[in-house]
């Protein structure tokens, strides 16, 4: 589950050291989300000790170790145009032309929910625990982001999904991130096995929460009673990887009284990759194809678009295609700057009406210096346009600014 430390590729978050240990169990690159703490390899000491890292000690008569992680940010955001979410580019929240919520000229917003804490304590033995939370829940309130633990080849918890591949996401400081990428935390138990020493294959299943509207003819509740199978293989070298990921699950409606129980199969394939390019500078992208996944879409999640019930009789699975391509430009050892593009298509259907979300697409470019090694200040400029199913869209322009502060 470990290996040689990398560059993270969507921001710089020393703290985050085990939020993505656990997400593919990788051979070859460690936690995408930061730095992997310094190993102890000394004997326990009877006291607290103090380790290199400075937000380290070693719990006395063990060799456990515990890491406080985290970081404190600051974004600064000024919006050109009408969009619903003021905190996150969320393109399906831009609302489309002609409607009076498009008639709004823009908005500034300054918050720092992004920030976050986390303890990540480890062992010598392979064993490992990893919470983490931040302030995005409702009003600033703190939420959980992960919670797993690791011993050996298995895990358990709350983390990444086997289906996406964190360290191909392109750099941002926008806290949403490309919306037609994979991205999801969600509970699992996954098993993660070495095949060599450049292939990693991982198995696990995953929580269920399929995601369609619920019609008036019909009663009842979205609700599987079998969990998602995510699976994995990973071939990494010297100039990068490639990860193909497989997600099969149960789409289910559970009926009430005399509606009647229905049932499809979703599926999917996501692959990623990143390859270097010259010197640090880093080429990455994401395809994806399925039926019944938006549940795993960032800008589909939440829009109930897994499936529709055509008919009391009848649920139907929505076909989805997304891609992502993104460059890493090192500049320097301390400039650096991220362009992407993202899409993601929606197969929808009559019954969703004609103002059902069916398409997104943003495009994102930035700057980030970091002055010590402890902050990193940078700007971003973000694009997005949403279609709807009726032909109607709405476009919206982003500039943000944000200083972050790493705890290490």
């Amino acid at each position: 589950m470990g290996g040689t430390p990398v560059v993270h590729r969507a921001r710089w978050q020393p703290g985050l050291c085990g939020a993505v240990a656990a997400l593919s169990g990788l051979v070859l690159t460690t936690p995408l989300w930061g730095q992997v703490p310094a190993t102890v390899a000394a004997a326990p000491s009877p006291t607290f000790s103090q380790l290199s890292d400075p937000l380290s000690v070693r719990v006395p008569q063990s060799d456990l170790t515990l890491t406080i992680g985290g970081y404190a940010k600051v974004s600064f955001i000024q919006d050109f145009d009408a969009i619903g979410d003021a905190f996150e580019f969320k393109v399906s929240t831009i609302p489309v032309a002609g409607t009076p919520a498009a008639d709004l000229t823009g908005r500034t917003t300054i918050h720092a929910r992004e920030s976050r804490v986390n303890l990540d304590v480890r062992s010598g033995s392979g064993f490992r625990a990893f919470v983490e939370g931040d302030f995005f829940g409702s009003g600033n309130a703190f939420r959980l982001r992960h919670a797993y633990g690791e011993y050996g080849h298995l895990l358990g918890g709350q983390t990444w999904s086997t289906f996406q591949d964190i360290s191909a996401r392109p750099l941002t400081l926008d806290f949403e991130g490309p919306d037609a990428e994979v991205f999801i935390r969600q509970a699992m138990i996954r098993w993660t096995q070495p095949l060599s020493t450049s292939w990693t294959w991982a198995m696990a299943v995953e929580n269920p929460s399929p995601e369609f509207a619920v019609p008036g003819s019909v009663t009842g509740a979205p609700q599987s009673n079998a969990p998602d199978l995510v699976t994995h293989v990973r071939v990494s070298g010297g100039r990068g990887h490639l990860q193909v990921a497989g997600v099969l699950r149960q789409i289910r409606f559970d009926g009430q009284g005399t509606s009647s129980d229905l049932s499809e199969l979703g599926y999917g394939a996501n692959a990623n990759f990143v390859l270097k390019t010259v010197g640090k500078d880093e080429l990455l992208g994401q395809l994806l194809v399925g039926e019944g996944i938006a549940h795993y879409v960032e800008g589909f999640n939440g829009q109930s678009s897994d499936a529709v019930i055509v008919s009391p009789s009848q649920l139907k699975t929505l076909p989805l295609t997304a891609a992502v391509i993104g460059y890493v430009r090192h500049w320097s050892e301390k400039l650096r700057s991220g362009a992407s593009y993202a899409i993601a298509e929606l197969t929808t259907d009559a019954v969703q009406g004609g103002s059902a979300l069916e398409r997104i697409q943003d495009v994102r470019v930035n700057l980030i210096y970091r002055p010590y090694r402890l902050v990193e200040v940078g700007g971003e400029l973000l694009w997005g346009r949403r279609d709807n199913r009726d032909g109607s869209n709405g476009e919206a322009r982003r500039a943000m600014f944000a200083i972050t502060y790493y705890l290490h």
